[in-house]
């Protein structure tokens, strides 16, 4: 029965996902020249990394699908692929890694728009550097992740067939040092790093107020556009901060059952680990949400794609009809 409900929840996650996701997708075609900027081309990213997880948890074994639904190859290094990169659910799990990264790259992009704006024109500009912040968390997710594909092997049962199963780390201090360090940098270094970028933003954007307010003695274009500006500054910051603390929230508890598992303190494959790991992709579908709720200009963007749809298929539905109607007159 668990493993139902969960398949069940996986499968309603991955469609929820894939539909909020291609939405944003769509608005970032229709809209490029958003994609001008750091931040935006992030999103856009993020989303991507949202679509290919929905894939895998659609197509992987263990999650929507039962853990058998695929035989194991016959070759001997088919199957040891098989085990390493499929059966491990290597992808799903470097993307989230991928998606903290990129968490990182929006901290820091916001973070030189609210305390260097001067500089922040001149960097979010710059093609080499946004292509830089949109490749490194693919090259970091994929890197810190590579212990999934070689703690992963198949083995053979007393009746002569394989299955994939999991090898357990020897606890020896060198183990112990390797699997803290890739904990520190799979999340919580891109964490506490995310949480001081923020806590700085939070303090220069106060201190910002503060000047405008004491240096506004009466109304004039200056002071107005200032304000105007800050606010637009401020709702985006608050989007990126929301989004970046979603990916916190659900993965941390994933990434430390994780870590204690490989240090051999607590058993995998329970109840408790099967509800964090719907915790965890359950982030993926709640970033379309977010973007709806707690910015105007992407609500109203994405009213305009959701409307123009809908009188698309009205308009089709009736051009039916309306043939229809007059085959049957002619008949």
């Amino acid at each position: 029965m668990e493993q139902i409900v969960s398949a069940a929840l996986f499968g309603i996650i991955s469609v929820v996902t894939l539909t909020g996701n291609i939405l944003v997708v769509v608005l970032f075609i229709k809209r490029r020249d958003w994609l001008k900027n750091a931040h935006t081309c992030l999103l856009l990213a993020l989303a991507i990394q949202d679509i290919i997880t929905a894939i895998t948890l659609l197509v992987l074994p263990g999650f929507t699908l039962p853990a058998d639904v695929y035989d194991l190859p016959k070759h001997p290094k088919l199957r040891e692929l098989y085990c390493s990169l499929v059966w491990s659910w290597y992808v799903p799990f470097a993307l989230s890694v991928v998606s903290i990264y990129t968490c990182l790259m929006l901290a820091i992009d916001r973070l030189l728009a609210v305390w260097k704006p001067s500089s922040y024109k001149r960097f979010c500009s710059s093609a080499k550097i946004i292509a830089t912040m949109v490749i490194l968390p693919w090259i970091a997710g994929f890197g810190f992740d590579l212990t999934a594909v070689f703690n992963n092997q198949s083995s053979e049962k007393y009746n002569g067939s394989y299955v994939c199963m999991r090898v357990q780390v020897e606890s020896s201090p060198e183990n112990m040092m390797t699997t803290l360090l890739i904990f520190i940098g799979k999340g919580l270094l891109p964490e506490v790093l995310m949480i001081i970028a923020y806590g700085k933003m939070m303090i220069t954007i106060k201190q910002s107020s503060l000047r405008v307010s004491c240096n506004t003695t009466g109304p004039s274009n200056l002071s107005r556009n200032k304000i105007k500006s800050d606010l637009a500054l401020r709702r985006i910051t608050r989007m990126v901060c929301a989004a970046s603390a979603l990916v916190v929230i659900c993965w941390v508890p994933d990434q430390i059952y994780y870590g204690l598992y490989e240090l051999n303190i607590i058993q995998m494959d329970n109840s408790i680990h099967n509800g964090l790991h719907i915790l965890a992709f359950l982030n993926t579908s709640l970033n379309p949400v977010l973007y709806n709720f707690s910015n105007k200009q992407y609500k109203d963007e994405f009213k305009i794609i959701l409307c123009s749809l809908f009188r698309r298929n009205a308009n089709t539905r009736t051009k039916d009809t309306w043939t229809h109607h007059n085959r049957q007159r002619k008949d």
